[in-house]
């Protein structure tokens, strides 16, 4: 479940935050959400890659006619999202937009100074 605002346009969903892409071009909601930690290295490791990323109103419709969609959260990470509403996403398939942040943001829990080790002794 997705939510909207007055204007029907898409905010986030209930501990999510949700991208939308359509020609290369990423875009995900500027008000109305919280501002997770996930949502905010999505934005840098696009820019990082000279991915074009837009915060700003995203209507719901535009993310039914995206060609790939995909949500974040600390606990999932970057996870694609192959239907909405029913109807498949782009050819139903997580997107190459998705699936190279998605290595890229799993990339950066190999890196040291990203992570905290958790030992239980």
């Amino acid at each position: 479940m997705v939510l909207t605002d007055s204007e029907d346009n898409v905010v986030e969903g209930p501990g999510f935050n949700i991208f939308a892409v359509k020609d290369g071009n990423i875009y995900t909601p500027s008000r109305g959400v919280l501002e997770g930690i996930t949502r905010r290295t999505v934005i840098e490791l696009a820019s990082e890659r000279g991915m074009p990323l837009e915060a700003r109103a995203v209507p719901a419709a535009e993310v039914r006619a995206a060609d790939e969609v995909f949500i974040t959260s600390t606990a999932g990470g970057i996870m694609p999202v192959t239907k909405v509403d029913g109807a498949p996403v782009g050819d139903g398939a997580p997107g190459p937009v998705t699936l190279r942040l998605r290595d890229a943001y799993w990339e950066l829990h190999r890196d040291l100074r990203f992570v905290t080790p958790v030992r239980y002794d």
